[in-house]
């Protein structure tokens, strides 16, 4: 079905010196009595403004900096290391910029998958040579190495045990790890070219996953068995996302059908799908059908998509476009917005899904709350410190209390 949406809104970014809480800290330590870092502000379509934030000790409070915006640019200190900004000129009011609270080097090669634990204690990296580490979260410190797997890594996630890993990779296989012991016992083999992302149903004894074949399996784990192939799409599924359905709207939940005896937890679920040809559509897992299917904005190739358990979906595009999809009338997206041309890697919900979180191609995240659309004049929070390097995978914890993302130059960043 066509998405009628004649364009999105273009929103402005907010993009910061990479090292700019390096400037902080050495003012906070009396090592120089005042610093300075760039700032540039962009709004597609529009003359960009770049001026410069001033640091300086604050005359009230010893171990507090004040923040001084040049150039047209008006500033307010939040935190030592975040602060408000206010450009008229391109519609910016107030924008939360955050640096990261820790960096750590985590690979010498592309991080292109991440996971944190629940309770937020681990987390699991893999990388673009097929290596995956599992670490503190806090520290970034690494504990065991998973080595298996001959390519790169697609996707990693921990089961809700937080003792269980999945992983995927462009060998074409899946595997299960145990975190205690680094062990292999598992290895999923069937999809026929590499795997895209992955889910695990309830306590994990059904997992999900996708391929660029097309396709989306439903395993059932110990028995390392195929119960059913999904889709059979004619592009790439780039992403997946598993969320229960509303009762409400659950109008084919009457149909007879046959469940198959390995199957736990699938009856009220649903998974959403990014495709490589544009396609937005969703799986309902029990009766195995397609539940609805667009397009997206110009039909350009969906590289993330994320579900809020109840009625909103949420995609995003190759060419920088966020769509927001309401599955009780999914035949036009509710709302698009757009910064850029830079792809969207990775998109979720947080604060109790009343925001949304968004890892793009240019490293530089951020935040916007759906209570501010349509009429939305900027991004609530940006978070920096990427330095264009793109940011492929991005997960929160505690409902966005911490923030956590990895990319290209194979740091782990805390926010």
């Amino acid at each position: 079905m066509p998405n009628e949406l004649t364009r999105p809104i273009i929103v402005p970014l907010t993009t910061v010196q990479a090292d700019w809480t390096e400037v902080v800290s050495d003012v906070v330590r009396g090592v120089i009595a005042s610093g300075s870092f760039w700032v540039s502000c962009y709004r597609k379509g529009r003359p960009s403004v770049h001026g410069s934030v001033t640091i300086r000790k604050s005359q009230e409070d010893p171990m507090a900096v004040d923040f001084i915006g040049n150039d047209g640019l008006e500033v307010a200190r939040v935190t030592n290391y975040s602060f408000a900004i206010t450009c008229e000129q391109l519609g910016i009011n107030g924008s939360i910029v955050k640096g990261p609270k820790a960096t750590k080097k985590i690979h010498d090669s592309s991080v292109t998958a991440m996971d944190i634990s629940p309770g937020g204690a681990l987390f699991v990296t893999g990388d673009e040579k097929g290596l995956i580490k599992v670490g503190d979260a806090k520290s970034g410190t690494t504990r065991r190495e998973l080595i298996g797997h001959m390519a790169g890594i697609g996707t990693c996630r921990f089961f809700p045990s937080g003792q269980v890993v999945l992983s995927g990779s462009s060998d074409f296989q899946l595997r299960i790890w145990s975190v205690l012991d680094g062990s292999n016992p598992v290895t999923l083999q069937a999809h026929t070219k590499g795997i895209t992302d992955s889910a695990v149903i309830d306590r994990g004894r059904n997992v999900l996953s996708s391929s660029r074949d097309g396709t989306i399996r439903l395993w059932e784990c110990g028995s390392a068995s195929v119960i059913r192939t999904l889709g059979n799409y004619n592009a790439a599924v780039n992403k997946i996302a598993l969320g229960s359905v509303a009762n409400d709207i659950r109008n084919w939940k009457n149909e007879e059908v046959d469940i198959d005896s390995r199957e736990v937890a699938t009856d009220d679920k649903i998974v959403c799908c990014a495709l490589e040809s544009g396609t937005f559509s969703a799986i309902d897992l029990r009766s195995k059908n397609e539940a609805f299917s667009m397009n997206s904005y110009r039909n350009t190739a969906l590289y993330a998509c994320t579900f809020d358990g109840r009625y909103a979906a949420v995609s995003g595009s190759a060419e920088g476009v966020i769509e927001l999809y309401d599955i009780r009338n999914p035949s036009i997206s509710t709302f698009a917005i757009q910064r850029n041309d830079a792809p969207i890697y990775d998109i979720s919900f947080i604060n109790n899904k009343s925001s949304i979180l968004v890892a793009p191609g240019d490293g530089a995240a951020f935040q916007f709350a759906l209570d501010s659309l349509p009429t939305m004049s900027s991004a609530a929070h940006e978070f920096v410190g990427f330095d264009v390097d793109p940011i492929y995978s991005i997960r929160t914890v505690d409902n966005g209390q911490l923030i956590y993302a990895v990319g290209r130059d194979g740091c782990l960043r805390r926010f």
